[in-house]
């Protein structure tokens, strides 16, 4: 068993795993990046082909080097929530992908450019549900379904190494301070807390992520602790600040500043999109009645 973290945007925003019989790469990262992508993956690999391409979830800077893979592998089975093989069936969900995998190269890349593969390459072939097994030989994945950053996310825990590759409803380690946790919950406050209890029991040896070079430095005991420590704590400033009469756009703004630090290492825009993803969901979810 191999583990190895190719070039996305950010180191660790793919993960490939060589098992002695088959591999499998969770996550693909921006489009613009996939010539480099593709490349060392093919290092890792020698003659041996990618298997799997296991999609986390369905937002553009996990998917947009999927067309590339899929070209240099023509054979590899892409795996992948049925809500998310929904989405990417769109044409206009493919062609907004387009326009922020764009977006994120003028800013933070603007010597690269898109590389363009056909919208068709954006599919599912496998539709992965709750329990199912990808086996490689000496890992093998059993899927968990864990929403909460979007309705499609999906935790892989290799039962043989004990190794968990934790979805982004559980949080991603900060980049600034490895032993803090960002709250990545927009599509449910509510479902993201679900799963990180839903992945507590698993006995964990590596806990893997996207975005993030590989491993947390947070001792797998106490991750989940710290995620919900934090989760309550944004959940928190903000139905404060909205039971005060904080209108949604004020309230961004203080949130966003006293956040600021988590704009570190992703787009800026990518952040206040999700910021202000997270705080509707969290009034809107208290409006419900499903935040006390």
């Amino acid at each position: 068993m191999r583990i190895v973290q190719p070039y996305g945007y950010n180191i660790g925003d793919s993960t490939l795993f060589i098992g002695n019989e088959k591999a499998a790469i969770i996550d693909t990262g921006m489009e613009y990046c996939s010539p480099r992508l593709v490349a060392e993956v093919k290092e890792e690999l020698g003659d041996r082909p990618l298997d799997y391409i296991l999609l986390s979830h369905s937002h553009y800077d996990h998917v947009c080097g999927l067309p590339a893979i899929r070209h240099a592998w023509p054979e590899v089975k892409v795996c992948a929530h049925p809500h998310a093989a929904k989405i990417l069936a769109k044409e206009s969900v493919r062609e907004f992908m387009m326009r922020m995998s764009k977006k994120n190269y003028e800013e933070v890349d603007p010597d690269h450019d898109v590389v363009g593969y056909p919208l068709s390459d954006y599919k599912v072939d496998v539709e992965l549900t709750e329990g199912m097994k990808i086996d490689l030989g000496d890992i093998c994945f059993r899927v968990i379904e864990t929403p909460g950053h979007t309705k499609c996310c999906i935790s892989f825990y290799d039962e043989i190494n004990q190794i968990l590759f934790a979805s982004e409803s559980t949080g991603i380690t900060n980049v600034t301070d490895p032993y803090s946790v960002e709250p990545t919950y927009v599509s449910s406050y509510v479902q993201s807390l679900g799963s990180v209890e839903k992945l507590k029991p698993f006995p964990v040896k590596m806990i893997l992520q996207s975005h993030r070079v590989m491993g947390t430095l947070i001792e797998p005991e106490h991750y989940f602790d710290r995620v919900e420590s934090y989760y309550h704590l944004t959940c928190d400033i903000i139905l404060s600040l909205y039971k005060n009469g904080v209108d949604q756009d004020q309230l961004l703004k203080i949130y966003s500043d006293i956040f600021a630090h988590r704009a570190e290492g992703q787009p800026y825009f990518a952040f206040m999109v999700n910021a202000k993803a997270a705080i509707k969901t969290v009034i809107r979810e208290y409006e419900e009645g499903l935040i006390k």
